[in-house]
């Protein structure tokens, strides 16, 4: 009897080991690389009636630049700079960005679907010391939306973007 109880009870545990495996959902790895791709090409921020921001996005093999130009009234000058590195161990994206005045900032994201690329602000690549937050949701191949948010996950600004070209 002691021996038909104990078989019942892993058979059991078995079959609830197993449901529980089966109701598993599984992620696939997406190729960060390809999907990064959706940003080349020259895109645009409208701040107001005469300031835009220019966003001209290039590959470089595995890597990727972006340079960021404010034009007001006419005038374009160089605004920011960013580098992204892919690190395959990671699966992330190392971001560097660096502005005319010397002042950097570090940040590390990667694409959790196919259309939502997340990330944070860290202090020189240690993400153990998260500074800040955003989201970049790809609504078309033409247009995305980034959220930008503080340490403590308040939505502090929000910029449409429309691709040019």
């Amino acid at each position: 009897m002691k021996k038909l109880c104990l078989t019942a009870v892993i058979a059991v545990f078995c079959m609830i080991i197993s449901n529980g495996v089966q109701a598993q959902t599984t992620q696939t790895n997406l190729d960060q690389l390809k999907l990064m791709q959706v940003f080349v090409g020259t895109w645009q921020h409208v701040i107001s009636k005469d300031s835009i921001e220019i966003a001209e996005f290039k590959q470089y093999g595995n890597a990727f630049v972006e340079n960021v130009y404010l034009v007001v009234n006419g005038k374009k000058s160089i605004e920011v700079m960013w580098n992204f590195g892919f690190s395959p161990k990671e699966g992330k994206f190392k971001i560097f960005q660096l502005r005319p005045s010397g002042n950097y900032s570090t940040w590390i994201g990667s694409f959790t679907t196919e259309k939502k690329f997340i990330g944070d602000r860290v202090q020189n690549f240690n993400p153990e010391k998260v500074l800040g937050k955003f989201e970049i949701e790809v609504e078309t191949p033409t247009n995305f939306t980034v959220n930008f948010f503080n340490s403590d996950g308040v939505k502090t600004l929000v910029q449409k973007v429309t691709k040019v070209k």
